[in-house]
């Protein structure tokens, strides 16, 4: 008998099972589907940005991530530039080197970055994702063929162990199935590389490098000589550690790269080449440093997320966040057009939205990938390393050029303008005639306008209860009314329950229910007192009203603000 669900997810890495947690936890029925059946055997990304962190903050899951991670923020902030990793750093870029920058996070968020490998992460989330009664997981299937038609899609999979021939049919399809994506060939839907930047080796193995550390705790350490120029990046601050460089695919092929030959590349790169270090090799991973971004993000009930629809170099951490940001905006739209609460118009608007916002990042991870060569990184020409190690002039000159460049890395790491300050300029969304505060990559500036991210302010609640406004906007729309706009919550309750869809509307002021000790919240998001926003529930902003000059309007303005919001009108 044929499986019928409402939404199959094909690939359960980060982006695949953060969609299916977004749909189970409204509800809806889901199939994932994912060929692996086992943890990642490379841990590939660790870096998990303060906006995807409110996410896993939403459902529960962002103290465990931090825990399982084992490597705080405030103590694991900073990459380390060395000639190798025995020798002194030659400069350090801290997201968090001072008080003043620790402060400036947190006023950002209430979520610091995290560190989690992400074979744990994924293990993190997948059990999580049990408690989600209306999900069911087939680990184990291939799926070999997309068929769509106009009343739904039918996915065709292989068992891997039994060879059984399994079929599954659902409404609509999402492919979070990587960059090798048959979801996304199926649709038809061309994808557009990049020229390589490089070509690269991860090789991921345990071994205990403390003693070449000399204290410090950065999460990479860059490794610039004449003979290898990489990164290590540990995984857990002890024992779990990959080392990555570029090589020439013209000159040494993959079964070059024996366990023998990295093993000699890792303790090079350590400084160590003649001494027993004892180096247990668990995987060898190649890779491109290149980007990629799908034509489009939808083709009927064809949808694409996460590294289907983009692929993001490495330079930056952005390529899960994105994906994981991917999940959290089709979920609510997905939600909200499966119950009838929205036309299928609102589909169209996660491409809108989301496509732009990965073609930016992905400029910026390229620039960052460019910069990174100001510091020996996918050089064209490493022959001028070749001097870098000699204690005389001609090696000072080359490491005072590595030192300079140090600096002008920073983007690579503290990016809170990226990470938070990203605007939806066309999509589900009511625009207000303004624009909003340019953020730049490592400055974010905050602002109520529509299509932005709600930001950030603790509120305190009736006994002294503090409370992020990030708490209060997810799941439901939202409504934030300043102490004179109750005509906004009255007139917007009223609305949502003409459209069916769940609300959350809170005053903000003296006497009300949250209070805001310092008075600047309605200065971030633009509101006079009589003012009012309407937040998605993916914590951006819909709609902003910066004064209430007529409350007999309230509700018709709320109105075709939800038809808006839904797609029920242009």
């Amino acid at each position: 008998m044929q499986e019928q669900h409402e939404v199959a997810i094909v690939g359960a890495g980060p982006t695949g099972t953060m969609l299916a947690i977004e749909l189970g936890r409204r509800g809806v029925d889901v199939r994932l589907v994912e060929r692996r059946e086992s943890r990642l055997r490379h841990p590939r990304a660790i870096g998990i940005h303060g906006r995807s962190m409110e996410m896993l903050r939403h459902i529960g899951l962002s103290d465990d991530v931090r825990r399982a991670g084992g490597l705080p923020a405030e103590q694991w902030s900073s990459a380390g530039y060395s000639t190798r990793l025995r020798d002194p750093s030659l400069g350090t870029v801290d997201m968090l080197a001072t008080a003043e920058r620790v402060a400036q996070a947190r006023q950002i968020s209430p979520e610091l970055i995290g560190w989690c490998a992400q074979d744990i992460f994924e293990t993190r989330l997948r059990r999580h994702l049990r408690a989600c009664p209306t999900v069911s997981v087939h680990y184990g299937v291939r799926v070999t063929d997309v068929v769509q038609d106009r009343d739904g899609v039918t996915l065709t999979g292989v068992d891997e162990h039994s060879g059984a021939e399994r079929t599954v049919r659902a409404r609509y399809v999402v492919g979070a199935d990587g960059g090798r994506s048959l979801v996304r060939e199926k649709a038809g839907i061309p994808s557009r590389e990049t020229r390589p930047l490089g070509h690269q080796i991860n090789v991921c193995f345990e071994a205990d490098l403390a003693p070449f550390l000399h204290g410090r705790t950065h999460i990479l350490y860059w490794i610039i000589n004449a003979d290898t120029q990489g990164a290590f990046l540990t995984y857990d601050g002890k024992r779990r550690w990959a080392y990555s460089w570029g090589y020439d695919p013209a000159v040494m092929s993959a079964e070059d790269f024996t366990p023998e030959h990295c093993t000699e590349v890792i303790k090079n790169a350590i400084g160590e080449r003649d001494v027993d270090i004892d180096i247990d090799i668990d995987g060898i991973f190649f890779w491109r440093v290149e980007s990629a971004l799908s034509d489009r993000y939808r083709a009927g009930r064809l949808l694409l997320a996460g590294d289907a629809a983009h692929r993001v170099p490495p330079s930056g951490g952005f390529g899960m966040n994105v994906g994981l940001q991917d999940a959290q905006n089709l979920g609510w739209k997905l939600h909200a057009v499966l119950r009838g609460l929205a036309c299928d118009g609102l589909l169209g608007t996660y491409e809108a939205e989301r496509r732009p916002i990965a073609e930016e990042t992905i400029e910026q991870t390229l620039e960052n990938a460019r910069r990174a060569t100001e510091v020996g990184w996918i050089m064209e020409d490493p022959g001028q390393l070749a001097a870098i190690e000699d204690p005389g002039p001609a090696g000072e000159r080359v490491r005072r050029r590595i030192v300079d460049a140090v600096p002008g890395q920073e983007p690579q790491y503290w990016s809170p303008g990226r990470q938070f300050g990203f605007v939806y300029r066309d999509g589900a969304l009511v625009p207000d005639g303004t624009e909003p505060p340019a953020s730049t990559v490592t400055e974010y500036h905050p602002s109520g306008f529509p299509g932005a991210r709600a930001p950030h302010v603790w509120l305190e609640k009736a006994g002294g209860e503090r409370v992020s406004t990030v708490d209060l906007l997810h799941t439901d729309f939202s409504v934030l009314a300043g102490e004179e706009g109750r005509p906004w919550v009255d007139a917007a309750r009223r609305a949502a329950a003409s459209h069916g869809v769940e609300l959350r509307a809170v005053v903000i002021g003296d006497c009300a229910e949250y209070t805001e000790p310092t008075g600047t919240w309605r200065t971030l998001y633009g509101l006079e007192p009589s003012g009012a926003v309407v937040v998605r529930p993916d914590g951006h902003v819909g709609f902003r009203a910066r004064a209430l000059s007529d409350p007999a309007t309230a509700e018709k303005t709320l109105e075709e603000v939800f038809d808006r919001l839904l797609a029920l009108r242009p």
